[in-house]
């Protein structure tokens, strides 16, 4: 992937141009064809934005959209616009069933969102060696 060096007014359009075509499309599939009958499933088509997505399409490197993020608070917001859209899609895509739940969790690891059980433990559910070793500790 070649890196464009010069950051300027072209990058900031491009990146809004990026965000404005990063939308889903639903699109009609011939599922099987007869005769006497046509079935057909509605699938969707993801333009889901992300950092990957804007450096594909800069012709950057990823690490220079980082660069660039920090160097640059108009680039940032974008950055932070894509990070917003992506999380949101996410969410509301997932939860509707609209994309796959299991890799919709997986990205909004990325956004902080974290799948987690609380365990708590009771005296009573330890074994009588755990109790000798809690015991000993507690005093």
């Amino acid at each position: 992937m070649s890196r464009t060096s010069e950051f300027g007014e072209d990058i900031l359009n491009k990146t809004r141009e990026y965000i404005d075509k990063c939308v889903d499309e639903w699109f009609t599939q011939v599922k099987t064809e007869g005769k006497d009958s046509t079935t057909v499933d509605n699938k969707l088509k993801v333009r889901l934005p992300s950092i990957e997505g804007l450096a594909f399409y800069l012709c950057i490197a990823r690490v220079t959209v980082y660069d660039w993020e920090k160097r640059y608070p108009e680039f940032a917001a974008l950055v932070n616009q894509i990070r917003n859209i992506q999380a949101d899609r996410l969410i509301n895509n997932g939860l509707s069933g609209d994309y796959n739940s299991t890799i919709a969790k997986v990205i909004l690891t990325k956004h902080g969102y974290v799948d987690k059980t609380e365990t708590e433990h009771t005296i009573s559910e330890l074994s009588n060696e755990e109790r000798k070793r809690l015991s000993k500790l507690l005093k």
